[in-house]
This record gives C-alpha cells, sequence and structure tokens, in this order.
C-alpha cells in the first residue's frame, strides 16, 4: 500500500530523539529542574487583581479616562455603610453613628475622608454672610427642639437625600473615600495633604510623577478589614448595618477566588488521580503525567510573576486548565509505552515506539490546543489575553515535557512489566468495537441525526442572551451581594457613572448658559430608568451653587435656583471658598474650567447600561454642545465597555481558532476535503453546548463566552488521534472499515479516557462558589463529553461516507 513520506520521516525522527533524551537522562534531567527552580523562586512576587479596571489593558481609552479623573478628582468608588434603625434622629442612635464615624476616622488606614450626617455640609447664611458648617458642628444636642430643627433641615435638604439619608429616612450612610495614590509612592501624602484650590497644588502635583500608583487591593483590603471589625464592635439588635461599594465586591472576589483556587487544583489532582490509576493500575502512570503537569503549572504561573501579570477572576481557571489538558496529553503516550514494554520488557524500545506511534500526533493537538488558546491573546479584555497567552505557552511546555522530561524520568524509574492480556481488550474495547460497527453499518443515520442536532441548535442559538454582572457570580446569600442589592434598594445605587465637563477656560464653569445646559441635562438624565435600572441620585456644581445662592437670599426655597449673572455666580464661589469648606474640590479643578457630574445608579447586569450610557452621552452633546468637552468614565462605563469589547473581541477569536486548527488538520491529513470534515465533529459539540445554555437559561458572560475555543482546541484532540490513526490504517490496510476498526481500538480508549480526564477537570469548577465558575465548568465538560461521542461516532461515520476504499 501507498506509504506517507512525510509522515513516516517525522515519526522516525521523533522516535530518535526520543532515544537520544533516554540516552542524555541526566543532563535533561539537570537543564529542566534548573529551569524550573529558577522560575519558581518568583513565586512570592504573584499579584491578584479582580478590580473593575482590571478587566481592560493599561492604555485601554476608557482606563486612559477613568486615570486621568481619578488624578483630578480622587477614587470614584466608595466604600458605602448603610445603617437601618427604627429612628436616625434619636438621640442614642445619633451618639452611636458619631462613635462609629469617629473610630472609622481615627483607626482605619488608607482614608482620606469619611462623610456622613455627623459632618454633612450645611450653608446657611444672611445676605452677605455665608456659613458653611458640618450638620452637627456644635455637637449632638440633647434639647429636643434644636435636634428638631437639625432633623427638619436634613430631611429638607435635597443633597443629603439617597446621599446620606434613605428617602422613608430608616437608613442613613457614612460615606467612605480611600486616598487615591498607594503609600508606596514617596510624595503621594504630600499632594493630597495640599488644598486643591491652594497655588502650591498644582506645583507640587507637577513634581510628582505622572505615572504615581493608585492606592492598591492589598491597601484597599486592609482598610476594608479595619472597617469591618470597627463595624462589628457596634452591631447590635436595634441596627442592621451594610457595607457595600465596588471596593467591597472586588475585594470578596479577590478572596473567593483564593480559595477557590486552591479547592480546584486539589479537587483536579485527586479526580486525575483516580482516573489514571484505574486506566493503567500502576502508580507510575498517576506519578508520571501529575509531576509533568505540576512543574508545568509552577512554571506558568512563575511566568506570569516575572512579567507582572496579576492573577485574575479569569486566569484562575488556569491551573485546573493545565493540570487537565497536561495529563490528557500524556496519556496517549503512556498508554502506547505500558502496552510496549509489556511486551518486550525493554524501556528505550517501548519508548521509541511511543513516540513513534503518538509523537506526531500529540505534537499536532498540541499545537493545535495552544492555537486556539492563543486565539484569546488578541482579546481587548486584558485577562483573557493573558489567559490566551499564558494557556497556550503552558500547552506548549506540556508538549516540551513530554518530548524530554516524561522519557527521562520513564528510564530512571523502576518498573514492573505486566503480565499481557490475552483476552480481547475488555469492555471498553467491545465498546469501541460496536461502535466502530455502528459508524460502517449506519453513516447517514448518525450524520441525520447530527445534522437535527445542529440546526436546532443553530435555532436556539439566535436567542443567547449576554452578560457582564460580577456581582451576580456571588450566591445569593452572599454578605457583599446582600448589602449592594439592600443599599440599591434602599439607598438608590451604590456605584457612579462619572461625567468630566471641561470647559477649556479658566472660570469657564461661571458661565450661567453653561450651568443651565448642565442643570437640563440632569433634569433628563433622572428620567432614564429601565426595569432593572434607574437614576438614584445625580450630584454636580448646581447643588453646590444653589445652596449658597439660596442661603445668601435669607434661606428662602425660592433662591435654591441657579444665579443668571456670570459675576454673581464667581462672588458666591469666592464666599463659599472663603467659608472654609474644601468641599468644592470634589465636583471642580482649581481653575473652574472643568467640574465634575456624578450619576449614581444600582449594580446591574452592564449589558444593560451600554444603551443608557449612550443615552447621557446623547443628552450632554445635545444640551451643552461646544460649552465643553464631555468625557464619561467610572466604575459602570467600565463594564459596560468590558462586555461590549469582550463580544467584539470573541468573533475575532473564534475566527482565528477555527481558521487555524481547520488548516492544521489539513496538514496532518493531507487532504483538503477531509481535513475539512473532520471539524465538523468539533463545531458540532460547540453548537450543542450553546443550546444548553439557552434550554437553561445560562448567559453568555465573561467566562462561558471563553468555552467556544477551549473546547474546540480541546475536542480536535481527539479529532486528530483518530484522524492520524485512521490515515495510517488506510495507507496501511486499503480498507476504510478496517482502518476505522483498527482507529478505534487502538486510540479509541484513550480517547474516552483523555476525555473522561478533561471534562472531570472542568466539572470541577461546579464545586466554585461563584455561578458564573458553575456554569463555565458544566457547559465545558458537557461540550467535551459530547466532543469525545462525535469523535468516536460522528468522525468515523463521516469518513465511511467520504472515503474510499484503496484498490
Amino acid at each position: 500500500m501507498q506509504k506517507n513520506n512525510w509522515r513516516t520521516n517525522i515519526e522516525n525522527k521523533i522516535s530518535n530523539f526520543a532515544e537520544f533524551i533516554f540516552d542524555n537522562r541526566i543532563k535533561t534531567l539537570i537543564a529542566i529542574f534548573i529551569i524550573v527552580i529558577g522560575s519558581a523562586s518568583q513565586l512570592p512576587r504573584i499579584t491578584f487583581d479582580t478590580s473593575t479596571e482590571g478587566f481592560l489593558y493599561k492604555d485601554d481609552p476608557q482606563i486612559i479616562k477613568y486615570n486621568d479623573f481619578r488624578n483630578q478628582f480622587g477614587r470614584d468608588e466608595k466604600i458605602i455603610i448603610a445603617i437601618k434603625t427604627d429612628n436616625v434622629f434619636s438621640l442614642n442612635f445619633l451618639n452611636k453613628l458619631k462613635q462609629i464615624h469617629e473610630d472609622i476616622e481615627a483607626n482605619t488606614p488608607y482614608i482620606k475622608e469619611v462623610n456622613s450626617i455627623i459632618n454633612a455640609r450645611k450653608t446657611t447664611g444672611d445676605k452677605d454672610t455665608l456659613i458653611v458648617e458640618d450638620l452637627f458642628a456644635n455637637g449632638i444636642p440633647t434639647n429636643q427642639i434644636a435636634l428638631q430643627e437639625i432633623k427638619d433641615f436634613a430631611i429638607n435638604n435635597p443633597i443629603y437625600k439617597n446621599l446620606y439619608l434613605s428617602e422613608d429616612g430608616t437608613f442613613t450612610t457614612i460615606m467612605i473615600t480611600t486616598q487615591t495614590y498607594s503609600g508606596a509612592n514617596d510624595n503621594t501624602n504630600n499632594i493630597e495633604e495640599f488644598d486643591e484650590f491652594s497655588d502650591d497644588f498644582e506645583q507640587e502635583k507637577s513634581k510628582s510623577d505622572e505615572k504615581l500608583e493608585f492606592i492598591t487591593a492589598k491597601e484597599t483590603n486592609a482598610l476594608i478589614k479595619g472597617v469591618e471589625s470597627i463595624i462589628q464592635k457596634y452591631q447590635d439588635e436595634n441596627i442592621d448595618i451594610y457595607i457595600a461599594g465596588s471596593p467591597i465586591v472586588t475585594k470578596y472576589l479577590q478572596s473567593t477566588l483564593v480559595k477557590d483556587m486552591s479547592t480546584f487544583i486539589g479537587y483536579v489532582i485527586i479526580t486525575i488521580s483516580l482516573i489514571l490509576f484505574i486506566m493503567f493500575k500502576r502508580l507510575s502512570g498517576v506519578i508520571l503525567p501529575l509531576v509533568l503537569v505540576v512543574l508545568t503549572l509552577i512554571t506558568t504561573i512563575s511566568w506570569m510573576s516575572i512579567w507582572g501579570i496579576p492573577i485574575t477572576s479569569m486566569t484562575q481557571i488556569l491551573p485546573s486548565l493545565l493540570l487537565a489538558v497536561g495529563v490528557a496529553s500524556t496519556v496517549h503516550l503512556l498508554a502506547m509505552f505500558y502496552h510496549k514494554y509489556d511486551q518486550t520488557h525493554n524501556k528505550k524500545e517501548a519508548i521509541k515506539y511511543a513516540f513513534s506511534h503518538s509523537g506526531l500526533a500529540i505534537a499536532m493537538t498540541s499545537i493545535t490546543t495552544a492555537a486556539s488558546l492563543l486565539s484569546f491573546a488578541f482579546s481587548s479584555i486584558a485577562p483573557v489575553s493573558y489567559l490566551g497567552l499564558f494557556s497556550s505557552g503552558g500547552v506548549l511546555l506540556v508538549l516540551l515535557l513530554i518530548f524530554t522530561f516524561l522519557p527521562a524520568l520513564i528510564s530512571l524509574l523502576p518498573l514492573k512489566a505486566k503480565a499481557l492480556d490475552n483476552e480481547k481488550g475488555g469492555a471498553l474495547n467491545g465498546i469501541m468495537s460496536s461502535i466502530a460497527t455502528l459508524a460502517i453499518k449506519s453513516p447517514k443515520s448518525i450524520l441525520s441525526i447530527s445534522i437535527v442536532v445542529i440546526i436546532i441548535s443553530l435555532a436556539l442559538a439566535s436567542s443567547m442572551n449576554f452578560s457582564h454582572n460580577p456581582l451576580h457570580w456571588f450566591p445569593k446569600d452572599n454578605k457583599a451581594r446582600i448589602s449592594t442589592e439592600m443599599i440599591d434598594s434602599e439607598l438608590r445605587g451604590s456605584i457612579t457613572i462619572e461625567v468630566v465637563l471641561d470647559t477649556k477656560r479658566e472660570n469657564g464653569v461661571y458661565e450661567p448658559t453653561f450651568l443651565n445646559a448642565i442643570e437640563k441635562s440632569v433634569e433628563t438624565i433622572y428620567t432614564f430608568k429601565d426595569k432593572n435600572y434607574f437614576i438614584g441620585k445625580i450630584v454636580t456644581i448646581n447643588d453646590v451653587i444653589k445652596e449658597i445662592h439660596k442661603a445668601l437670599n435669607e434661606n428662602r426655597d425660592d433662591f435654591y435656583v441657579i444665579p443668571q449673572d456670570y459675576d454673581l455666580i464667581s462672588q458666591e464661589f469666592l464666599l463659599f471658598e472663603n467659608s472654609g469648606s474644601d468641599d468644592l474640590e470634589d465636583v471642580v479643578d482649581n481653575r473652574f474650567s472643568k467640574t465634575r457630574m456624578s450619576i449614581k445608579a444600582p449594580w446591574v447586569d452592564a449589558i444593560e447600561y451600554v444603551e443608557l450610557i449612550e443615552n447621557i452621552e446623547k443628552i450632554l452633546k445635545q444640551n451643552i454642545g461646544d460649552k465643553a468637552n464631555i468625557s464619561v468614565t467610572g466604575t459602570l462605563p467600565i463594564l459596560s465597555t468590558t462586555i461590549t469589547k469582550a463580544i467584539e473581541s470573541s468573533i475575532t477569536s473564534y475566527i482565528f481558532a477555527f481558521g487555524v486548527i481547520a488548516l492544521l488538520m489539513i496538514l496532518l491529513i493531507g487532504e483538503v476535503k477531509l481535513g475539512l470534515i473532520s471539524m465538523i465533529p468539533n463545531l458540532t459539540p460547540i453548537l450543542f453546548g450553546i443550546a444548553i445554555m439557552v434550554v437553561y437559561s445560562i448567559p453568555l458572560d465573561m467566562f462561558t463566552i471563553l468555552i467556544g475555543a477551549i473546547a474546540i482546541g480541546l475536542a480536535v484532540d481527539d479529532t486528530i488521534h483518530f484522524m492520524h490513526n485512521f490515515k495510517r490504517y488506510h495507507l496501511e490496510y486499503g480498507s476504510v472499515d478496517k482502518a476505522i476498526r483498527l482507529s478505534l481500538k487502538t486510540t479509541g480508549s484513550a480517547i474516552f479516557v483523555t476525555s473522561v480526564v478533561l471534562s472531570a477537570g472542568f466539572f470541577v469548577f461546579m464545586f466554585a462558589s461563584m455561578s458564573n465558575l458553575y456554569s463555565f465548568g458544566l457547559i465545558t465538560g458537557v461540550t467535551i463529553l459530547v466532543a469525545m461521542f462525535t469523535n468516536l461516532v460522528l468522525a468515523p461515520a463521516l469518513v465511511k461516507l467520504v472515503v474510499k476504499d484503496i484498490k
């Protein structure tokens, strides 16, 4: 029969290389351990990042805008402590609130300011006299008349509403603003100590490094830990305390990530060990793959540390992914090695045979898996891109270690050959024989059923929903989720959309037409709502000027308006600055050229905010026109940008993965038609997985969007092993039927075991406490099992229909 010369030549070279490693085992192992140990020395430097802005690259336009905002106005992510009580203005509660406020202010690190009704701004006046003081500037009065006056002022103050007090008066808040910059920066504290409206501020700021590091997750977590320990002291049966805000969600994500990662790795190792022992019934069959993948994992994570890439909520799947893929890649080789070793009792001969038989297929499967994972590297989402880069690098490292470390270690281990099993091969081989018969006799029926599944899956895929809501990754009884949802409900939002309006000229904010445009925009934006979101609070420079104007006009409510005279506005702002209050720095720059609009909203799915943010930008442009440049940023815009870019990037990733793998399949098989047809068993499981997601209302989120590229990269491995062996036997014997039977006999069991190993590696994620990982593990595991079925049943049926016997 015909011979495939290039294939035979490569297989011979691989066999010779294995022999070379066998003969130079000590040198090989020493070199490998030097590299691994050298890399592992960097592991302590690994960091974690679960922040909202961590989803995007540092040079992303949205992040650049966000950093500019933080450099100007400080950190927008507040830590919100909401306290529910029967009567906010009871003497006992106010004293307790004051204690909590002062305790946090005095005993918590990295805090810039703490605000509550205790020190809420109270602006009053008489003609040319403006008085700006804290609401309880003179302490908490014991006189009920004085206390009632303060209460009346507070509940009638529009600024306090949904900021410090809920609409029904049963909730009050303590708002914590963290330092903007990390304490690790030498001159950070100097900058933040200066009054922004002083002449020295800009001079001091210009001296600082433009790339100062913002407050770190470690510092923020230390702050949160301090706050949580303090509020725990004051919790009693008379009050309920909730703590929320983006930093809280980020902290809980990080702690859950660290906990789940260690759980996943442990479960994967235990599960895979059991499967390997059942398959090989040898201790070496468990130790060899696990040592190989552990070395891979240590080295890959070390690479991340060396390059300064943090572990994120996305890259946390990397260890389990590499463990499953690495073990699956070694199974085919070890199966052939043990089979030959039991026959010959000669390690070198068995190693050469195993690499000659499976080396090329393993190389191709590793390359296709790496290519599929590398498709994520083109993503605009930073953690997804890093997952693609380091997972593909890890897969190639597995390949390198299989070709070097594995034969070297095998040569040193004391292995006992087993007595040959003279039976037909047991139950699994019987199943493979039955599958071969089914594929040979009923290929059209198999194809017809597959086509029906594909059509139904495509129909269901059209109704797929997208989602990006990190808060809903937590279970419903999670503390951070409960607190956030409570504050969203009772205080009308916990995160913000931030807008910076830059007039591009000094004192441009004084223009009445500009302030009127802001006011008109605010009125319209308040009307924006959907079934899940609403606009809870909008804070602008207008709140301050209206408050000043009212105070300077005998505190009459009808003067709570924007003055329509430029000079009067500038005079009133000057009076406010001279009053001693530094509140203006939160909403305007020191040149009065830029101002900030903070739009508070609830934490719901980012998909729902895409249209809202577009409408906000539209209204602002329509009303403000050329009066100012408009920059929309903050937590919500970053979340909506993240999911938008994830959807766009996933299209590129899938096209790249499919294209590269199809080309590699054609190259391996040597026929365009057969190579393209071989992709059908790989695409069918993905479509089936999407159908399952739609049926069970699982959205396509930041994790499930990865399934397609991961699944096709793993499923194609089985296709390559089947097609590689089919091509070998078809050229050798000329019979399609015999080639199918022999291919399933020699590789069917290995395909079954590797599929079980891989699916088990992903099913482990179902033990995660977060729903996104549960869904990811479930659907990926199911998809891999379906891929096993299509490669064992559909692939042989397609071959039977397309390929002819060689005469």
